[in-house]
């Protein structure tokens, strides 16, 4: 009999496991405002859990009991709400930290700048997903497709890593053919073209979408068959192989791509990246001047919770071994499960605000440079992978917690996803980007620089770049081909 109990816990142990690992997976990629709607929520759908009056919250930041102090490990132990990094990159271990209460008085004169009212690409696909019939892993697998969208719309992690994701952080296990089925899903919602993997693809999503006609078959025709052609503008050499004129490819690139597409998709719903959007930063990074040392702040705007006292009360009476009613053994396991969601879920938004803040203060140690000067050309190249090991998560918790959240600077409002860029031969990708755009604003615009051009010119500065890889992130600039360039100059 035992051994029968011992078994019931175990499973017991490893469901809640289970439910807390996708909980947290879950609420780390929300930000505050998202963060807020579904605390209410659960409030409403946990019995035993309540927030706080604004008088416990009161003490909440004032009583030593409620607070804790901490060294924080290399691994991603105990950290703070706000911390300071100092000349050295180390923490000043001694600050305080609280996880739910807002860190700052409530007699500080503070100013944030104001969330957007207009939807996001997210929210906006979001309320389409609602409206399809999936099923629970469906729905899981879509919204990992729609969390991992880049601000113009294009999808650039492959299936097989976001299979992983579902199924390391929100429990179900999943492949890259499921992923698969669900892009294609994903893919037929608003606006046309979303989820894309490269342009190609974005343009044929569009190209299907529209009604069918012999001008919108010779488009498809073109850039399916002869995308390389299609880049380059070769009108001539698609028309001998199609057997039309070149005109009229010409007359159907005119009526029903250049006029009538989008390349970039989601760009509609402006950039989450855009220093210039109002948005509501997450974080705060101060620089004391006279000293160099950083301050990073984890706003916490999210209420304190706890476990309603009449729940802990009854929770505490039954923990009696005194023989029990069959009425009162099915009270006692109705009030143990609320007692332990409440408690699960008031752990795992601790969790979510360790990992918040470990993760801020990781890439702030790594892009210091950038921090304290406020020049992007500071930026070096950095991975996710890079800041998972510092704090000892996996890369996909990393990829949660960075996205949709924001910093405020002194100069401004940046997106977490901005200080992350690959390595080019010891530069960032921002050092690459900046002198292609010199580049192209020096050429001659008459005769514009070809993307072989442009990739000569980038290895004789230093940078080892393929020619794909320079038109990517051209077109990531959103700069024309050399060809619409010279027709542009005209």
């Amino acid at each position: 009999m035992a051994k029968q109990g011992l078994t019931l816990e175990q499973k017991q142990t490893q469901r809640l496991a289970l439910e807390q690992q996708r909980l947290l997976g879950l609420i780390l990629e929300k930000n505050d405002a998202e963060m807020a709607e579904f605390i209410d929520n659960k409030v409403n759908e946990i019995q035993a859990l309540e927030k706080k009056s604004d008088d416990e919250n009161d003490d909440y930041g004032s009583d030593g009991d409620n607070r804790q102090t901490g060294d924080r490990d290399r691994e991603g132990g105990d950290t703070t709400s706000s911390g300071e990094v100092n000349s050295d990159g180390d923490d000043d271990t001694a600050a305080w930290y609280r996880y739910f209460a807002n860190n700052r008085s409530r007699d500080d004169e503070y100013y944030a700048p104001t969330a957007v009212s207009e939807k996001t690409l997210q929210e906006y696909l979001a309320e389409q997903l609602g409206e399809l019939e999936l099923d629970e892993t469906q729905q899981i697998i879509a919204r990992a497709i729609v969390g991992n969208l880049e601000d113009d719309g294009y999808l650039r992690r492959s299936v097989n890593e976001i299979a992983d994701d579902v199924t390391f952080n929100d429990g179900y296990v999943v492949d890259a053919r499921q992923v698969e089925q669900m892009l294609a899903t994903v893919q037929t919602l608003d606006p046309p073209g979303i989820a894309a993997r490269d342009l190609r693809e974005c343009i044929l999503l569009q190209l299907r979408r529209k009604p069918r006609s012999e001008d919108v078959e010779l488009a498809i025709t073109m850039v399916e068959k002869y995308f390389d052609d299609f880049a380059a503008m070769r009108f001539d050499t698609m028309a001998r192989k199609m057997g039309v004129s070149s005109e009229q490819l010409e007359e159907v690139f005119k009526h029903q791509i250049r006029r009538g597409l989008n390349p970039y998709p989601g760009s509609a719903f402006g950039s989450r990246s855009d220093s210039s959007q109002q948005v509501t930063p997450d974080f705060d990074v101060e620089l004391e001047e006279e000293t160099g040392r950083l301050t990073v702040t984890l706003r916490n705007n999210i209420p304190a919770l706890q476990i309603s006292e009449s729940y802990v009360l009854m929770n505490d009476r039954y923990k009696s071994a005194a023989p029990l009613s069959v009425k009162e053994t099915k009270e006692k396991k109705q009030i143990q499960d609320a007692y332990q969601r409440a408690s699960m879920f008031i752990e795992v938004l601790k969790q979510r605000q360790e990992t918040l803040f470990n993760t801020m203060s990781a890439i702030v140690k790594c892009q210091r440079d950038y921090f304290l000067h406020g020049d992007e050309r500071d930026l070096k190249p950095l991975g996710q992978q890079q800041i998972a090991d510092m704090i000892g998560k996996d890369v996909s918790v990393v990829s949660r917690a960075v996205s949709n959240k924001y910093v405020q600077l002194p100069w401004g409002v940046k997106s977490l996803k901005s200080f992350f860029s690959e390595d080019i031969n010891g530069s960032s990708r921002h050092e690459v980007y900046d002198d292609l755009k010199k580049l192209v604003d020096g050429e001659d615009k008459r005769h514009p620089l070809s993307d072989d051009a442009l990739c000569d010119k980038l290895k004789e500065m230093g940078y080892k770049l393929e020619r794909r890889t320079v038109a990517k992130y051209r077109d990531a600039l959103k700069i024309p081909s050399s060809t619409i360039r010279r027709k542009m100059a005209r």
